[in-house]
């Protein structure tokens, strides 16, 4: 990749994310009050599991057993995968850590007011950003994402439980777990990669962030804000269920070719996404989505060999998931008054 272009997708992507925690940072204190609202033992219950799967002890058990798993079994990526995992954990904690002493963000149990004071703290209660379990979490994640793709959902999937049990808890606001995850998954991108390649391996990760964010942005604009006009949200509605169908039917004729094609899997991937923007019904979402998109594609290499095409069973998971999200964003709208 060209100079201008790795400048390009890394000032496109960082532009991205600061406009989405700063959009995020408008519900963090409506989460805070709806989450003080409720008291469900079933939601108490999830947010214990999640911290429990989150923390410290655990993820190191996790990465120590695959080590002396490969040890035994003389599997080699078994071996290197838990190695990696308790290196990404212990960077993934140390910079956590510090970040949080020179932010001071307070925590949503000592938080009683929208606006707060931020500064270099080392009492406790002051140290709310990033989350620590869940930059921890998504650094293992994006480590066993790398030795284990098939199993790729089942570890990111397991991070953003641990995220929103920490939010469901009380114990970090969404734009605390966001963050967590956004530095967890590049330090664990990055280490288990060639290091002398780290800059490369940089600007592949940071478009990579961007589905997490925008995807959480949307979440919580779909529960706590409401369409100002029905004329155009029923047009970025439609719109977005005709996008996310053409996306899924792209999809499903390349599963159904045996075509492992990444550009037109790029392109089918792109038009699902902007079609879930849309189906938000915020014209914001759709720009930042688009941009996003405009991203991913400066990011693609023309020369990238093809890949093993998805199986048709892929496709019917994927596809279910991905319409239960669609469903799931319609279902929130103005869930909160």
């Amino acid at each position: 990749m060209s100079r201008f272009k790795a400048l390009s997708v890394v000032s496109l992507s960082g532009g991205i994310v600061l406009f989405c925690f700063y959009q995020l940072s408008q519900f963090d204190f409506q989460t805070v009050l709806l989450i003080r609202s409720l008291h469900d033992p079933f939601v108490a219950r999830l947010a214990y599991i999640g911290n429990r799967l989150g923390d410290g002890l655990t993820l190191v058990l996790l990465c120590a057993g695959l080590w002396g798993i490969g040890h035994l079994w003389k599997k080699k990526a078994w071996q290197q995968a838990g190695f990696d995992g308790l290196v990404a954990h212990a960077l993934a904690g140390l910079a956590t850590q510090i970040l949080k002493h020179l932010i001071g963000r307070p925590r949503p149990r000592w938080t009683h007011q929208e606006a707060f004071e931020y500064g270099p703290s080392w009492q406790g209660g002051l140290d709310a950003f990033p989350s620590g379990h869940a930059s921890a979490s998504f650094a293992v994640a994006a480590v066993l994402a790398r030795y284990f793709p098939e199993w790729r959902g089942l570890w990111y999937g397991g991070a953003i439980f641990v995220g929103m049990a920490r939010v469901a808890g009380g114990s970090h606001f969404p734009t605390d777990v966001l963050g967590g995850a956004v530095l967890g998954f590049l330090i664990g991108f990055v280490w288990a990669r060639a290091l002398k390649e780290w800059r490369v391996n940089v600007v592949n990760a940071l478009p990579q962030t961007l589905p997490l964010l925008i995807g959480g942005c949307a979440l919580f604009w779909s529960i706590f804000s409401h369409p100002a006009s029905k004329g155009v949200s029923a047009g970025l509605f439609w719109t977005g269920l005709l996008l996310f169908v053409s996306g899924i039917g792209g999809r499903w004729i390349l599963a159904w070719q045996g075509s492992g094609n990444m550009r037109r899997m790029l392109l089918a991937n792109s038009v699902i996404a902007l079609g879930l923007a849309a189906g938000t019904q915020a014209l914001w979402v759709v720009a930042v989505t688009l941009s996003a998109c405009v991203a991913w594609w400066l990011n693609d290499q023309p020369d990238r060999k093809a890949v093993e095409p998805p199986g048709l069973l892929h496709e019917a998971w994927l596809t279910s998931a991905l319409v239960i999200m669609l469903v799931t964003l319609q279902s929130l709208q103005g869930l909160v008054p």
